[in-house]
């Protein structure tokens, strides 16, 4: 693998084929001893657009602290069932946003991450679930409460055949949250945490990785 020195690499916002400046998905495929590219084929999809929208929306003082995650990124790994890892990242994504203020809102976003949680989990109908995640967005077109779009993505996801639009929507508008917090970063550390908890979460064990999403020198 080639040698990476993390320390002394510069993130630049953007992507920057054939050129020596790169983007953080662009250093993690350095680091993976892969051509390079900023959508490594072996990482996450979802991991991957989040830190591609942390490192273009990130000033250039801050973006460099994503350095640091680069071997995480690395690590972030495509299994055979991403779908599922996705939807339980979805779920962090919207529990890690404040509920809304108000008891009946605040109910609301409960009842959705409560069904979504449930519902991956075995205990939760689907119709319990599409519920909960109908009210919630009702809720939050009306309120214009993002809070609970999210949590109603996150429901919408968790019983979705295709849950591709709404685990991003969901992501989408908890990496908008975080980037207002003023610790983007370490909510990214966060998530990568997650990330591999999701892959533990149904069987205790890490599942299986694809065989040709392997980080690693072709």
């Amino acid at each position: 693998m080639p040698q990476v020195d993390l320390d002394t690499i510069w993130l630049a916002r953007g992507a920057h084929p054939g050129t020596p400046e790169g983007c953080v998905m662009e250093w993690v495929a350095a680091f993976a001893g892969l051509p390079k590219t900023d959508r490594p084929a072996c990482t996450n999809a979802l991991v991957a657009s989040i830190a591609m929208h942390l490192n273009d929306a990130l000033d250039d003082e801050a973006r460099q602290g994503l350095k640091e995650l680069i071997p995480e990124l690395a690590a972030a790994v495509r299994t055979a069932d991403d779908s599922r890892v996705d939807r339980r990242v979805a779920l962090w994504c919207a529990q890690t946003m404040p509920a809304p203020t108000g008891a009946g809102l605040r109910a609301l976003h409960e009842a959705a991450l409560e069904a979504a949680g449930g519902y991956l989990d075995g205990h939760v109908s689907e119709a319990r679930c599409r519920a909960a995640a109908a009210a919630a967005a009702e809720a939050g077109a009306r309120m214009g409460s993002i809070a609970l779009y999210v949590a109603a993505d996150a429901a919408h996801a968790a019983v979705a055949d295709d849950p591709g639009s709404a685990v991003f929507n969901a992501a989408a508008g908890a990496v908008d949250w975080a980037l207002g917090t003023g610790e983007p970063v370490e909510w990214f550390r966060a998530l990568l945490s997650a990330h591999a908890a999701a892959r533990n979460a149904d069987t205790g064990v890490e599942m299986p990785v694809l065989k040709e999403a392997v980080c690693s020198p072709a």
